[in-house]
């Protein structure tokens, strides 16, 4: 006999234990295993089904007790009737699928230490339970079969399995003996079980190519509250000192923490392979469960904050607020550089929690420290957290200068950066007077131990920095609009919804150009504030110094010189730029930029022309002595919905020195004055040939262009929340 199956039933004939036999006998090779039916006395006909269930499969076992004897007590009834190897307590609750036996018990021929084993499942108070999609008991076949071929011979160790189904080897019954029957009609049985199996030395296991379709918890569910409460409070009491141990649902969750890291280092030993990608999948099907842990978490803490009592060691250290959203905004939002960088801290945390030699130190502490020592008197003052979006290194575009802007006012401002592509911060670094850049992965989860919400407002730049709203510290949220949403590398319908939500959480929602304005619901346009981009007064004080030529111009000084500046990307339209260079030969066409989203080829055509320059990215201010010697500048976008919704940062630097300005016919350049809008490519060229500026269109562009500063805009958004710098 390989395994015997004991099913323990009371009542819920027609919803639980019909359906459960049901299965059983469709889907389970009776020849070889043997079902075990225990019914604890009930009352609504279940024995009078169970005889004729018998009468028509005379090869089950039934035993129909006279009193209920509780979950343990029957059970045990059921154990001590099984012939098998393995013995496997199923739920009357349950269903399960074809294949089902053989792969919850295949685990104990390939590894001897391991005493009980649990399949996943859709409903359980651990790390067992999966959040898929639209299972239910007439789907949970065809939806899990998919899973159940993914995550072939998956396993991994645990501190408690789920009794909905177990399967426990004999060798186990043999050592430690059957379910305490103190318990009652049930509660802590199983984990009471799980911790003599454990301190037996054997490893209790879950395998991820097994699920069984779990209703969840009907029996006690059909109790009253309060008999519920009563029960529970009797049993945990009994458990924790029958054991000696504590019981909470932050232990719960560190077991939980254990699962997740085991498949983070999956994840993190072969990015992008199969194994990896099958790991994730794990991860997100249970990080649902786990949040709902975490907030069960979060709400004992609370609760023994009110009363005054002293939390439990574990519960006072884990912190699983924290560490909830940190894991989700670095592993389920993440890049996968996010989570390898997320990986490596966990393994220090771990190394740090099991004493492992040269990791006594708290790091975590000691950078917390660092960042209060940096950020010197920042409790007298104002702080605008900026998460990352652009490395602040990076070409200078509107959220580090905004960040510069607030700065100079003199709010404090912490800038977050995910290193992504100039930036190198290793934790925390002041780029100028009052404007902190930190590596944000590392320090925004320390920044709710550090700031005093009143003192701090959220400036966001894209929807997806929504991950951060509900763990920062702030007392004013600010959503700065500022392109079309389709820009952003995410599904459609996640943006939309992460924009959605900031709208509506948003004290002030700041945006960049008329059109976007135009794109929000009229209920939050009295909280909207249009905010087009600007220049710099550094760069307009740099441009007031005449610089030499730069070296890579000066073959040209003789001829004139049209200068773009900014990113090469698919927004530009290089047809047009090819068409001025060919009907210019005797100007020369300068392209100063990286090159973005496979702009090449397009960037490759247009320079194989004698008149064609490209120089690559340059710091802001290493820009204006080019700037300087452009003849007129130029801003070729190609027209369209996303082009239509910018300000260009360049527009206004173009016009703080004085150069004449020829741009397509996009709206937000066709609404500043002193630029020149060409409908064609004819009509550019035109404009091209012709354009100059008298020195008093100069010096009216260069004053234009002194009263749209960065520092004005940020004045308007701190006039708009009534604020001040203190």
């Amino acid at each position: 006999m390989d395994a015997s199956i004991v099913v323990l039933t009371y009542n819920n004939l027609k919803e639980t234990t019909a359906p459960c036999l049901e299965s059983i006998i469709a889907n389970t090779d009776l020849t070889r295993n043997e079902l075990i039916i225990v019914d604890n006395a009930s009352a609504d006909g279940t024995r009078e089904y169970l005889l004729e269930f018998q009468r028509k499969y005379p090869f089950i076992h039934l035993r129909l007790n006279e009193t209920n004897k509780g979950y343990a007590g029957g059970n045990n009834d059921g154990m001590k009737t099984a012939r098998g190897e393995v013995v496997v307590l199923l739920n009357n609750d349950t269903l399960v699928p074809p294949g089902w036996l053989p792969r919850l018990t295949r685990l104990f021929t390939e590894n001897k230490q391991v005493g009980l084993i649990g399949p996943v499942t859709n409903s359980a108070g651990n790390e067992q339970r999966l959040e898929l999609d639209g299972v239910n008991e007439n789907t949970y076949e065809e939806i899990t079969s998919a899973y159940i071929q993914r995550h072939q011979g998956v396993w991994f160790a645990t501190e408690r399995l789920g009794f909905y189904c177990v399967a426990v080897h004999r060798r186990v019954i043999e050592k430690i003996g059957y379910l305490d029957e103190g318990f009652g009609l049930g509660m802590f049985e199983d984990d009471d079980y799980c911790v003599r199996a454990r301190r037996a030395g054997f490893v209790l296991a879950v395998i991820e190519d097994c699920f069984v379709y779990h209703k969840g918890s009907v029996s006690f569910g059909k109790l009253a509250t309060q008999k519920y409460k009563a029960l529970f409070e009797r049993n945990k009491a009994l458990y924790t000192k029958k054991h000696d141990v504590t019981w909470s649902f932050s232990e719960i969750a560190l077991s939980y923490w254990e699962k997740l890291d085991k498949d983070l280092r999956v994840m993190f030993e072969g990015p992008r392979t199969p194994e990896a990608v099958a790991a994730l999948e794990r991860i997100e099907l249970r990080w649902e469960n786990f949040r709902h842990l975490l907030v069960q978490v979060h709400s004992a803490e609370v609760s023994n904050q009110i009363s005054g009592g002293q939390p439990p060691a574990v519960l006072a250290r884990s912190k699983w607020q924290t560490r909830w959203f940190n894991f989700r905004r670095n592993v389920l939002r993440g890049t996968w550089r996010e989570r390898v960088r997320y990986g490596r801290y966990i393994a220090s945390r771990l190394a740090i929690r099991a004493g492992v030699k040269g990791a006594e130190s708290d790091p975590a502490k000691e950078l917390m420290e660092k960042v209060r020592r940096t950020l010197g008197n920042f409790e007298q003052r104002r702080v605008v957290i900026f998460p990352a979006t652009i490395d602040y290194s990076y070409m200078r575009q509107r959220p580090q200068s905004l960040a510069k802007a607030f700065a100079d006012m003199g709010f404090l401002v912490i800038y977050g950066t995910l290193n992504h592509t100039t930036d190198k911060v290793k934790d925390i670094e002041e780029v100028s007077p009052g404007l902190f850049v930190v590596q944000e992965w590392d320090i925004f989860p320390l920044l709710p131990h550090i700031l005093e919400p009143g003192n701090v407002i959220y400036y966001c730049l894209w929807p997806n920095n929504l991950r951060h709203v509900e763990y920062l510290p702030y007392s004013r949220l600010v959503y700065d609009y500022m392109d079309d949403l389709c820009l952003l590398d995410l599904p459609s319908e996640q943006v939309k919804a992460m924009h959605d939500e900031m709208l509506q959480r948003a004290d002030l929602v700041t945006v960049s150009a008329q059109r976007l304005y135009d794109t929000l619901p009229a209920e939050r346009r009295d909280a909207a504030l249009i905010l087009p981009n600007a220049v710099g007064e550094e760069f307009i004080a740099a441009l007031a110094v005449p610089q030499a030529v730069p070296e890579a111009l000066k073959d040209f000084e003789r001829r004139p010189v049209i200068g773009y500046y900014g990113a090469l990307a698919p927004w530009i339209d290089f047809e047009l730029l090819e068409h001025v260079a060919d009907s210019l030969p005797d100007h020369v066409l300068v392209v100063i930029g990286p090159v973005l989203d496979g702009a090449d080829e397009s960037l490759n055509s247009l320079c194989t022309r004698a008149n064609v320059r490209h120089f690559p990215a340059m710091e802001q201010l290493d820009l204006v002595p080019y700037l300087q010697h452009f003849d007129l500048c130029i801003i070729p976008f190609v027209v369209n919905q996303i082009t239509n919704s910018v300000s260009p940062v360049k527009l206004y630097e173009y016009l703080a020195a004085g150069k004449p300005v020829i741009a397509t016919a996009t709206e937000e350049c066709g609404r500043i004055p002193f630029v020149k809008i060409a409908v064609d490519k004819e009509e550019f060229v035109t404009l091209v040939r012709s354009s100059s500026l008298l020195e008093a269109e100069a010096a009216e562009s260069r004053a234009y262009a002194a009263s749209q500063t960065w520092s004005a805009r940020a004045a308007e958004v701190a006039s708009r929340l009534k604020l001040d710098s203190y």
